[in-house]
């Protein structure tokens, strides 16, 4: 079962000193509007930064009916959901936000809200800063810079960073961080990603992928329905990777994807060094290769901790084994809690892709001091 709490935003001077001159009511503080709500809407997305809530409330207005008292939930006030599995266990908190925006329609009997929590902060909030320390420190230093507090952070982010964040915004800087830990645990043989969620009002950052465990997604208990789809639409087995005269560098191929499915070539401009930052024109290239794309989704009972960032079992028809959460919406109404996933097979041995490099020559980059003398030469790495 859920609950809900609502607070005014913060008054300003000029708010307070004109509602005590008129002798107004105080502001609300973490004022129960559970009875009021009609449906609820709980997701995620790891493709973007904050977890969103949307909900309706009953609501009329005195003069069509002066026994309702309709609640006035203003832009900027805080929401607070609670869920409490039955009435023996304690109510958990699974969001804090703030409403970002509200409609209401005169022909209807609702007023509709979406709230996000403080990770649209770090969205919506450029930073410029040199970030240098450890990841840790970094993540630190940008979520000091917009105000919102750390909280849990797993073990060994502890690679080294010295870079420029110019104008970027704060989940950007974050990704950055987190990209420059992923790659030092690869160079140690470790394929570990991370994503940054927000709870209770904290940034935490969790590992992409852990596992939710005492639950599995099954047809007999609760999954009403799964799909599996694959493509290759958007596949693009080769790159060339071309410097500022448009000469081609280095190519890129997964030569067993263009003998299978046909060749795809899309084309790489190489970036010159910047200043502060570090450019990896070999990374970013690759980057660009994209092969079958698979989507799974199941629709089902709901369970507060499927969300995104997590894996969970799933033993189904078209579904069998570990998937990554990739979104989440969860749907709380009339007293039912159903949800939907957008999944990411993980396999037990991870595949290893190998891509065929040739090198050619050396890039020239006219905004570089002084070109580099190019020097033609043929060899071919596999990596």
């Amino acid at each position: 079962m859920l609950s809900m709490r609502y607070s005014d935003p913060p008054e300003t001077d000029a708010e307070m000193h004109e509602r005590q001159k008129n002798g107004g009511t105080e502001p609300k503080n973490n004022v129960d509007i559970t009875n009021y709500v009609k449906k609820y809407t709980w997701s995620g997305d790891s493709e973007q930064a904050a977890r969103k809530l949307e909900f309706s409330i009953a609501y009329n207005t005195k003069a069509k009916d002066e026994a309702f008292e309709p609640l006035d939930l203003k832009l900027g006030g805080f929401i607070y959901l609670f869920y409490r599995e039955d009435e023996m266990k304690d109510e958990v908190k699974i969001f804090e936000g703030r409403i970002f925006y509200r409609k209401r329609a005169t022909d209807s009997y609702s007023f509709e809200f979406a709230c996000f929590d403080d990770m649209i902060y770090l969205a919506k909030s450029n930073i410029r800063a040199v970030v240098a320390g450890t990841v840790a420190a970094g993540i630190a230093q940008v979520c000091g810079e917009i105000g919102i507090p750390v909280g849990v952070l797993p073990a060994g982010l502890d690679a080294s960073v010295d870079f420029i964040a110019d104008d970027k915004s704060a989940t950007e800087v974050l990704r950055m961080l987190l990209a420059y830990q992923e790659a030092a645990n690869l160079a140690h043989g470790k394929d570990t990603h991370y994503l940054p969620i927000c709870l209770d009002g904290k940034v935490n950052i969790i590992k992409k992928g852990e596992r939710i465990e005492g639950y599995t997604a099954t047809a007999d208990v609760n999954v009403c329905s799964a799909e599996y789809s694959e493509s290759v639409e958007d596949m693009v087995n080769r790159i060339k990777a071309v410097d500022d005269n448009g000469e081609v560098c280095q190519v890129f191929t997964i030569n067993d994807d263009v003998q299978h499915f046909g060749m795809i070539q899309k084309i790489y401009k190489m970036q010159p060094p910047k200043k502060g930052e570090t450019v990896d024109n070999i990374a970013a290239a690759k980057a660009k290769l994209k092969r079958v794309r698979d989507d799974s989704s199941l629709k089902g009972l709901g369970n507060i901790q499927c969300i995104t960032g997590y894996s969970i079992e799933v033993q189904e028809e078209q579904l069998k084994g570990i998937f990554h959460i990739k979104s989440d919406t969860h749907t709380f109404e009339r007293g039912i809690h159903t949800m939907e996933l957008s999944l990411e097979y993980l396999p037990d041995t991870p595949e290893t892709l190998i891509v065929d490099q040739s090198d050619y020559v050396a890039p020239v980059f006219s905004t570089s001091r002084g070109r580099m003398k190019r020097r033609r030469r043929v060899r071919r790495v596999r990596g």
